[in-house]
């Protein structure tokens, strides 16, 4: 009688959603006439959404008397991690656009905004896993039909894979407004709003287009340093809020100032977006080529001779200019690198950038008989070979210039001596090649000083002296390693196939394995070569996941719950960074079949390798 009782009240004050994840429809305004709503915009103040009823997982809000905004709390502190409040009940003419605005002062880490549609069995995301302060308005269809939420779809037409299902219709729907903590973390949430408004008045952003005299084929070219221009936008349709907000994908290269002035700062490119204020699902963009004067080759060749060299730092600006200088296609302007092997270091190359990881310790003595052997006036050097031919290369070694001939190679330093060998701290190279033919290419070499923590490869993961699958059996030896869901695997050549395998009564669809306790003080580089990752469907596919738990100095558990670092669905050579909370952790590497409403229990993914660096 008393399950009866609550879903009577449940219906006769507040009407029913069904949602399949469980979310309370609970709301102190009734539907009828929720306060403020003329069916055509709402605008709840702070005060206002601390009435709004509790969303799932568990939520509440409150007013903050001082400031007057309100705190939005996920107080449930699952695993879930994330909970919040609803909207009332607003009936929604999807003839017209709907526009869900929001004024977020802060976020703990991330926020989700959904709709709920009156009679629906599942939720339609408007906003997932986003962190962004200020004003967040966009047009909520149009945020449901974007990529992000349809890549998330789990049926071949959960209502907007094929556009929205109720386009041209009236429903009664809410939004559900929830505070999202970090993934895997047994720990609140609070998002702290100034108000919520939806608009239903109009009718919706369609276009937006960047106007001025000096835009061809959707670009500007100026010389660094010309005078500002000023951009104007069109909105279609004629809205009432014609508002832009102006942004630079690099302001180091080219600026946009709220009124739309364009400066041009430094050499290079980047591009200028339009963002409609309505609805900032709608924006327009325009490359800007802010160029130095040089792009003729033998000009270039003209003034890079020109400048002092020998270690001189004082022309490294004009230096930095020739370098971003756009003189040919990025083909034609890359240099090809090859470089002598060491011990000491380990080569990234992708086009004509190279990373050399530098692992050079004189704790090793193998390390510095090879330093020995490849010295030169107290430095140790590995080759750079360019190719055949005679060349010019001018190079600027962490922020000094210096002139080379090239016949056969040059020196790159990796160690130093003074009274005993010492590893060169990191910098960067960046370098003209002028072939005496006048082809003119570029290239690119960062140094990076680091420690190698631990190196991996196919047979390792396998290791049960370097990785522990998790094991409830095992319990008592590692409540908290053997308390994770494990994974099982099989070795194919020198890669693994780790896959899934998760209890019985587990919610998700992942599983992994868990390395040693590896130690590092400052911060780390992950390297993690993924060879393939099965898939569901076209709209769930297996995900990799790199997740730590903290141990204190004594190797004592800091905190049960591993904490994500980072994750993806696509295959590669990844490099993650994070910098660690505590000196001593471990390495949960898993693989992860669960998405927005659906789990594969096939999950899988192959691993070639995964290396785990310090930088010094």
């Amino acid at each position: 009688m008393k399950k009866i009782y609550i879903i009577l009240i449940l219906i006769l004050s507040f009407g029913i959603f069904s949602a399949c994840d469980g979310d309370d429809p609970d709301n102190s305004h009734e539907n009828e006439n929720p306060v403020g709503w003329n069916g055509k915009n709402v605008t709840y103040t702070a005060e206002d959404i601390r009435k709004f009823g509790s969303a799932t997982p568990a939520g509440t809000a409150n007013y903050n008397t001082n400031d007057d905004t309100v705190s939005i709390w996920n107080i449930d502190a699952s695993l879930d991690n994330y909970g919040g409040v609803q909207t009332p009940s607003l009936s929604l003419d999807f003839s017209k656009a709907v526009i869900f605005k929001m004024e977020v002062l802060s976020s703990y880490t991330q926020y989700i905004v959904k709709l709920a549609v009156e009679g629906e069995s599942e939720y339609y995301y408007v906003l997932s896993d986003e962190g962004k302060t200020g004003t967040i308005s966009v047009n909520v269809v149009d945020a449901m039909l974007s990529d992000k939420y349809r890549i998330k779809n789990t049926q071949p037409d959960p209502g907007y894979q094929n556009g929205w299902k109720y386009d041209g219709e009236k429903k009664n729907c809410s939004f559900h407004i929830l505070a999202k903590g970090p993934d895997g973390e047994k720990q609140t949430a609070e998002l702290v709003l100034k108000s919520i408004s939806i608009f239903n008045d109009q009718p919706a952003v369609t276009e937006v287009q960047i106007v001025s005299d000096q835009i061809q084929d959707n670009r500007i070219e100026a010389l660094k340093g010309s005078e500002p221009i000023l951009l104007s936008a069109t909105i279609t349709p004629d809205v009432t809020n014609k508002n832009i907000l102006w942004s630079s994908a690099d302001e180091n290269i080219a600026k946009v100032n709220a009124d739309g002035s364009l400066e041009f700062v430094a050499v290079g490119e980047t591009y200028i977006n339009a963002i409609s204020e309505l609805d900032q699902s709608k924006s327009a963009k325009i490359l800007v080529n802010v160029k130095s004067g040089y792009e003729n080759p033998l000009l270039l060749a003209e003034k890079i001779n020109s400048l002092k060299y020998a270690g001189n730092s004082a022309d490294i600006e004009i230096f930095t200019d020739l370098f971003n200088t756009t003189w040919a296609e990025d083909a034609a302007m890359s240099q090809s690198l090859s470089l002598s092997s060491k011990k000491a270091l380990d080569f990234r190359l992708s086009g004509n950038q190279l990373r050399i990881d530098n692992y050079f310790t004189k704790e090793t003595e193998e390390l510095v008989n090879e330093a020995n052997n490849n010295s030169d006036l107290n430095q140790a050097f590995t080759n750079l070979s360019l190719g055949y031919g005679n060349a010019q290369v001018f190079r600027n070694i962490g922020g000094k210039l210096y002139k080379e001939n090239y016949s056969a190679s040059l020196k790159v330093c990796y160690a130093t001596f003074n009274g005993s060998w010492e590893k060169i701290p990191t910098y960067k190279e960046e370098a003209i090649v002028i072939w005496d033919n006048g082809d003119i290419k570029k290239y690119e070499i960062e140094v990076v000083a680091t420690n190698l923590i631990a190196s991996f490869t196919g047979p390792d993961f396998i290791d049960s002296n370097q990785w522990t699958i998790p094991d409830r059996t095992k319990q008592s030896l590692d409540p908290v390693v053997h308390s994770l869901s494990p994974a099982r695997f099989e070795l194919s050549s020198n890669t693994v196939i780790i896959t899934q395998n998760k209890y019985p009564e587990a919610k998700y669809c992942f599983g992994g394995i868990v390395s040693n306790i590896l130690s590092a003080e400052k911060e780390v580089e992950i390297i993690i070569d993924v060879i393939s990752l099965n898939k569901m469907n076209d709209f769930v596919k297996t995900m990799w996941e790199i997740k730590v738990l903290y141990y204190d100095e004594s190797k004592n558990i800091i905190s049960s719950n591993p904490l994500k670092v980072e994750s993806g669905n696509t295959t590669g050579l990844k490099t993650v960074k994070f910098t660690p909370a505590y000196d001593n952790f471990r390495i949960y590497l898993v693989v992860n079949g669960s998405d927005i409403g659906a789990q594969f229990s096939d999950a899988q993914m192959q691993i070639r390798s995964l290396k785990i660096h310090e930088i010094n």
